[in-house]
């Protein structure tokens, strides 16, 4: 069995911790998203609300009533070629509280 890689985006793990958490404030990823093939989102304990993900540019809207699991978690995956150069990551809520918002690269940097 191959070993899972170290760094930022370690393979085949998720990095909920604040190197990769989303605020509400748009902020600079660690990475650049445009250079990668896939970005997992995550939305942890989202209650009372929908919640709007902005990933380089691009938009993804995970709602309560129909995209979290039976653990209140929602997964999401962005093209990183669709990305745009601003590289920012942010969220907003229509209403309620969310437990914690990441990214994580899924797949490498393109080749």
């Amino acid at each position: 069995m191959a070993a899972r890689s170290s760094g930022l985006f370690p393979r085949e793990g998720f990095n909920l911790d604040a190197e990769c958490e989303i605020t509400t404030s748009p902020t600079a990823a660690k990475a650049t998203l445009a250079h990668a093939k896939t970005i997992r989102v995550i939305v942890i304990g989202l209650v009372g609300g929908d919640a709007t993900l902005t990933i380089g540019g691009q938009t993804v809207e995970i709602a309560e009533a129909t995209d979290l699991d039976l653990n209140g978690v929602g997964i999401a995956h962005v093209r990183g070629a669709l990305c745009d150069a601003d590289n920012n990551v942010s969220y907003a809520l229509s209403a309620g509280s969310v437990g914690g918002v990441f990214y994580e690269l899924v797949d490498g940097a393109k080749r």
